[in-house]
């Protein structure tokens, strides 16, 4: 008994938190192995006082309750947010003042680039700044920084900019803006705090984004972090960025614009880090809507965040959203259906037919749920009744065709019921209606899956399905789509799983033409220190570096696990051998490892037919971690093992064999660099040099007859 009170007193707990616009989800996950103790789920407080931290503690204290998690096993809480996001929606925000800052002859062209006006940040939603222009070849004094601070304030602004025309190079002036503006208790930003490239009118706007929102965030920052505090729970806060990963609450504080697309974002990170998806599109389905994510090498496809059409200098998960889920409504003219969504039954206050006591007096009627919708939507109601109160949806269908065998979605007999009313009207069984309607479902996610497929070049994907509604839309789509599937364990909690292990991520971008080894080394550092900093493990953190340019842009993106997280379990050589063969479509028997150390290259040889006539030979491969996470592949590889003192050489005869020229100068081969407890991706920089340079860095100390793996292929 006493040992088994010490085993339990020595757990350490992970609680991760989904802000759902319905409903707010909260999981307890084993910090080492991130075993699932416990879930629970509570009405998001949109009305409370305390607006959406009510139901984050609610929930927090719940999942406590009901698991018997003390809070002293508490290491760590994170949650996911839609704040940002609904806030430049509805206009919820704090009208701007911008002191905008410049000297020289091309003063009078950065101040235009400063004033923004009236900035849309949503259809129909507008943001108001205000300019106070201080020229800064007459001097700033404290005095000429108040009286600008009064002008913008006089005319309503609530929240401070500070941006300076080439301010990135050396934001002094900038940042003595804020420490007044923060002295008098304002919020403010400056533009050289959120982003180090070059473009004034983008970094403004960026900034001024930025500080419309800080009012809010900080209000609920703070709430959330007192109320977290009070039950008793002294482990830190994080909040789940938009490109996946997971930060501080000083760090959500001065950058709330981080968090934009934080709920999407925390399920992708559970399909990488729960799912284990490496490459594969992560599909995650709820009643109203699906969001897509193309996920390669184990990180999720990221783009340019665009608020109102235009860009900022922000990175978020490239999200592709469509208006179709397990509650979308049927839209039916005559014996043919129309159209699947964007509608839902829950909007338009109806019951699935899957949940609903079976009754074969039901009638078929057509209806417009909302006011300015077209009454052609599908729907029953009971005989005699003055409304409908039921809705045929891809979950029901699904039940039918038996997609829900691995979990229950509903009762099956009510769900043949109702579409045996719906398919009589329609002319078909219920069977055929049933498939009729995933098929018009899938129709409006085909295109992007084959998009997103497109864009990965051959390289073998994996449709995963999240969210209550996956069962419902990813097994018919991946049939369609010629796509193996699964749908991720615990795949209704997939967010509030993703905001629990999230790795602790930074992104440094930085304004370069053609950095070298010096210039390289210090945005690595930067960013490796910046989530150091959050509370990242260093042994766990990886930094990928990119260079564009095209843009005259470098960007360091360091991630790594949460020091809180403990030793992992190792897997042995039989089940990575399993892996790699289900990665590279070959028997386990045919897998051949290399390596040594926390990352395996898992290697094949495959005999295949191009265009079912001629025989080829290709050589894919992949890295696996001690995890069991297959973190890259290639399905045509060039394969080196060579010692540390051999790596430049080896790097530059590869670069030199593999290297493509066209318009655009050279191209450099697509390369990983495999060390024992390090995957380099050396695919995302410009030249030979600079990989050459970048490996140099990342091998560093390692003994110079270490063996260490590099994988190589020409890109397209």
């Amino acid at each position: 008994m006493q040992a088994r009170h010490e085993e339990q007193a020595a757990r350490r707990v992970k609680v991760g938190i989904d802000v759902g616009g319905t409903f707010t989800h909260a999981v307890a996950l084993e910090a080492r192995t991130h075993e699932l103790l416990g879930k629970v789920l509570v009405k998001t407080t949109h009305s409370a006082q305390e607006g959406v931290a009510r139901g984050v503690v609610d929930s927090l204290l719940l999942l406590l309750r009901e698991t018997g998690i003390a809070p002293a096993e508490v290491v760590l809480v994170a949650h996911g947010t839609t704040q940002a996001t609904n806030a430049l929606l509805e206009g919820d925000v704090a009208p701007v003042g911008i002191v905008a800052m410049a000297r020289g002859a091309t003063k009078a062209r950065a101040r235009r680039e400063m004033e923004l006006g009236e900035v849309e940040i949503a259809d129909g939603v507008h943001l108001s700044t205000r300019t106070r222009f201080l020229d800064l070849d007459q001097g700033l004094t404290e005095a000429r920084i108040d009286a600008a601070i009064d002008g913008l304030v006089a005319e309503g602004a609530q929240v401070v900019v500070a941006s300076q025309s080439f301010g990135i190079e050396d934001p002094a002036n900038e940042r003595r803006v804020v420490e007044r503006a923060r002295a008098r208790g304002l919020c403010a930003t400056a533009g050289s705090e959120l982003s180090q490239i070059f473009g004034l009118r983008t970094r403004t706007r960026t900034a001024a984004i930025n500080a419309c929102m800080l009012p809010k965030m900080l209000e609920t920052a703070n709430m959330t972090e007192r109320a977290v505090k009070e039950s008793g729970v002294g482990a830190p806060l994080m909040v789940v960025r938009s490109d996946g990963g997971i930060m501080d609450l000083a760090t959500m504080r001065t950058r709330p614009i981080l968090t934009m697309l934080s709920g999407p974002a925390a399920g992708v990170a559970a399909a990488i880090l729960h799912a284990k998806v490496s490459d594969g599109i992560f599909v995650e389905v709820g009643g109203t809507s699906s969001d897509l994510c193309l996920v390669r090498r184990g990180r999720p496809l990221l783009a340019q965040a665009r608020i109102g059409g235009a860009r900022l200098f922000v990175r978020t998960i490239d999200v592709r959203t469509v208006g179709v889920a397990g509650g979308s409504m049927v839209r039916a003219a005559g014996r043919r259906i129309t159209a699947v969504g964007p509608r839902s039954a829950h909007i338009a206050g109806l019951a699935y037919e899957a949940f609903s006591p079976a009754d074969p007096t039901r009638e078929l009627v057509r209806l417009a749920p909302k006011k300015g919708d077209r009454d052609d939507h599908v729907a029953l109601k009971m005989r005699g009744a003055a409304r409908a109160d039921v809705a045929p949806t891809p979950t029901g269908a699904a039940n039918l065709l038996g997609y829900a065998k691995a979990r229950s979605r509903g009762d099956h007999a009510a769900c043949e019921t109702a579409w045996t009313i719906f398919g009589r009207e329609l002319g078909l069984s219920a069977l055929d209606a049933a498939k009729a309607v995933l098929d018009a479902a899938t129709d409006r996610v085909l295109p992007v899956v084959k998009e997103l497929v497109a864009s990965a070049k051959g390289e073998r994907l994996t449709l995963v399905g999240g969210g209550g509604g996956a069962e419902a839309i990813v097994p018919h789509l991946a049939r369609r789509a010629r796509l193996e599937h699964e749908i991720a364990p615990d795949a209704e909690v997939i967010s509030a799983i993703g905001a629990a292990i999230g790795v602790v991520q930074d992104v440094v971008e930085r304004s370069m033409t053609d950095p070298g080894e010096s210039e390289l080394d210090a945005l690595r550092r930067a960013a490796f220190e910046s989530v150091a900093r959050m509370g990242a493990d260093p042994a766990t953190i990886e930094v990928l570096v990119e260079v564009d340019p095209r843009a005259r842009l470098a960007r360091a993106t360091a991630r790594g696990a949460s020091s809180m997280d403990g030793a992992k379990r190792s897997i042995d050589d039989a089940e990575r051998r399993l892996l790699c063969a289900k990665a590279l479509a070959v028997a386990p028997e045919d897998v051949h490892l290399a390596g040594e150390g926390w990352l395996r290259v898992g290697h094949a040889l495959r005999r295949e037919r191009w265009l079912g006539i001629v025989p080829v030979e290709r050589e894919p491969a992949c890295v696996v971690d001690g995890e069991g996470l297959v973190r890259a592949q290639m399905p045509d590889a060039r394969r080196e093992v060579v010692d540390v003192a051999r790596l430049d050489a080896t790097l530059r005869a590869i670069g030199e064999q593999l290297s493509s020229y066209g318009d655009a100068g050279e191209l450099p081969p697509d390369v990983l660099l495999v060390l024992p407890t390090k995957l380099v991706d050396l695919g995302s920089l410009a030249t030979v040099e600079q990989m050459c340079a970048l490996a140099r860095l990342e091998s560093r100390g390692l003994p110079s007859s270490l063996p260490i793996a590099l994988l190589a292929r020409r890109r397209e």
